[in-house]
């Protein structure tokens, strides 16, 4: 019963942070961008914008009520790991909805006041496509650190292994008993190379970043340059930090699972769960402070957006980009901080489809 309520307790937290970020997102893309519709920069004290997100506000409170009490009551009654799962994606789904109301708002809105007068402006930065890689993503060599944790992981687990017993204690309840083994000799690789993969995987973002298409602004091209830069790197040190720390607790815990390290496995819990507080509060701080794009960095002098009206190839809400002509293939994100795919390209297409695929795969293994 206990771990029940504790599993409550932890989707709720879930909830919580869906909610406050779907709030505060409207307010971290770039500055003329509301909603995932373009807007001139003129128009963005407009009293009609503020009740549009007043109105996002309210609903977002009023829809999440009583939906998480229903999706609590529904995980407390269920014992299936795969409902846990699944009620916070039904969750995002709920929020998805809401946003696509203002979205919905925002396109009207456009249509009513005609605000089509945005110049077919494109500015190219050559010497910034030359060399984005280095000059908008760190070194490729700050990722041996923790491929080195994950080594050492390794290694030691290799050189205790004839000390170790045939099966390793792999999971514990929320009272610390043992409710999960792994053989010796497969944990002792399984968790080095769930590291290496991590690795893996965040080096790709890393290199997704340099690679991605810049937002140039045909008022302020240098400046929009400067910005991007600032924006690329501070997010790749954040992955690359959080990849470090993040193979620190796998090491911990894996040292844990050895007899190496003493104590209550709750220790290691709340250490994760801290972890996860604080790379969740510093990307919202990020994403504040820095926006999308580096928008809402702080320079001297006023910074004016000025970009072409790319409205028609964003599709669903502003959040799928599907421009076969186009030749990037990522893209920063319309609605949000970040980047995501040209799916109007087969292997975007691809890319933006494979989630989906193993996330069903993942939730069908569990089940």
């Amino acid at each position: 019963m206990e771990d029940r309520l504790f599993i409550i307790v932890m989707n709720l937290f879930v909830y919580i942070i869906l909610l406050i970020l779907q709030i505060l997102t409207p307010k971290i893309t770039r500055k003329n961008i509301y909603f995932g519709i373009r807007i001139p920069e003129e128009e963005l004290n407009n009293e009609e914008l503020k009740k549009i997100y007043k109105t996002y506000v309210i609903e977002n409170i009023l829809i999440s009520i009583p939906s998480i009490a229903f999706l609590s009551y529904w995980t407390y009654n269920s014992n299936s790991p795969i409902v846990v799962t699944l009620t916070i994606f039904i969750y995002i789904g709920i929020l998805f909805l809401v946003y696509l109301h203002g979205n919905n708002k925002m396109k009207k809105l456009k249509e009513e006041k005609e605000w089509k007068g945005f110049k077919d402006e494109v500015v190219v930065d050559l010497k910034f496509s030359k060399n984005r890689a280095s000059a908008a993503s760190i070194s490729f060599w700050w990722f041996l650190i923790p491929v080195g944790i994950a080594l050492i992981n390794l290694i030691v687990g290799l050189n205790i292994s004839s000390k170790l017993p045939k099966r390793i204690p792999t999971n514990w309840d929320f009272q610390g008993n043992i409710t999960g083994y792994m053989h010796k000799n497969f944990f002792i690789w399984f968790m080095p190379l769930v590291q290496l993969g991590m690795t893996g995987t965040m080096f790709f973002v890393c290199k997704i970043i340099g690679w991605s298409k810049q937002e140039i602004s045909a008022k302020n091209p240098e400046e929009s340059v400067k910005r991007n830069i600032i924006f690329r790197r501070i997010w790749s040190v954040y992955i690359l930090v959080t990849n470090i720390v993040l193979n620190i607790l796998f090491t911990l815990a894996s040292f844990y699972s050895f007899g190496i390290l003493g104590g209550s496995v709750n220790t290691i819990i709340i250490l994760f769960f801290i972890f996860t507080g604080l790379v969740i509060l510093s990307s919202i701080i990020i994403s504040i402070k820095v926006g999308q794009g580096g928008s809402r960095l702080e320079f001297d002098g006023h910074y004016e957006e000025r970009n072409r009206d790319d409205d028609r190839f964003w599709k669903l809400g502003s959040t799928i980009y599907y421009n076969p002509e186009d030749p990037a293939l990522f893209i920063e994100k319309r609605f949000g901080v970040g980047w995501t795919v040209n799916v109007g390209r087969p292997l975007g297409m691809f890319l933006m489809i494979v989630p989906f695929i193993i996330i069903v795969f993942t939730l069908l293994l569990v089940s």
